[in-house]
């Protein structure tokens, strides 16, 4: 069975998404990194640390994105196409999310509600916003169909989850293609299940 560390309001949710989505076996072991005893346990499997964390037999793996591209490899093929073209998509709008949306995202987050009052600066969260804004209208412009590529991929849950959280803390306002894609993915039962909803 598959041992799964991570925590609820982390990037663990897109890889908790992901084994709903796959479907397997797995123990979900919460982690508080505020805890110094979840902190110690997490360090005994994982020297670096972080979570999400994933054990499946001999594999250990970190990073959200190589989680999930793993999964879906192994156990829902169908989620990572095999053409290589395909692929390269999938590999572009997972790295585009992470490294371009998430990073604002987070900067908004930071300066209106993570650091102390003292600490946010009204600056920073407008850059923020600006640039989330850039980088959704891209996303908007790109979604012709109903998801990334011409059917649900692992692409959808990477980026997806990284839209959505965007979205939940104000960060940017999506324009109608963008929401109606996001509607379509907390619909998936996955989605309710990774959440602990009902399905």
């Amino acid at each position: 069975m598959i041992t799964f560390y991570g925590s609820p309001m982390s990037s663990a949710g897109r890889t908790h998404w992901m084994l709903e989505e796959v479907g397997v076996p797995y123990e979900y072991i919460r982690i508080n990194a505020r805890d110094p005893g979840d902190r110690a346990r997490l360090l005994e499997v994982n020297p670096g640390g972080k979570i999400p964390f994933l054990i499946d037999g001999d594999l250990r793996l970190a990073e959200s994105i190589a989680i999930n591209f793993y999964l879906a490899e192994r156990y829902r093929p169908e989620l990572m196409p095999s053409d290589v073209g395909e692929r390269a998509r999938v590999y572009q709008w997972s790295l585009w999310a992470i490294t371009n949306l998430q990073p604002e995202g987070l900067r908004v987050m930071r300066h209106t509600m993570l650091l102390p009052a003292e600490q946010r600066q009204a600056s920073e969260v407008e850059a923020g916003k600006q640039e989330c804004a850039r980088f959704v209208d891209v996303l908007e412009q790109a979604l012709t169909g109903e998801y990334l590529l011409d059917r649900f991929t692992v692409a959808d849950i990477n980026a997806g989850s990284v839209a959505n959280t965007a979205t939940r803390v104000g960060a940017v306002k999506p324009g109608p293609r963008v929401a109606a894609w996001l509607d379509r993915l907390r619909g998936r039962p996955s989605w309710a299940r990774s959440l602990g909803s009902p399905t």
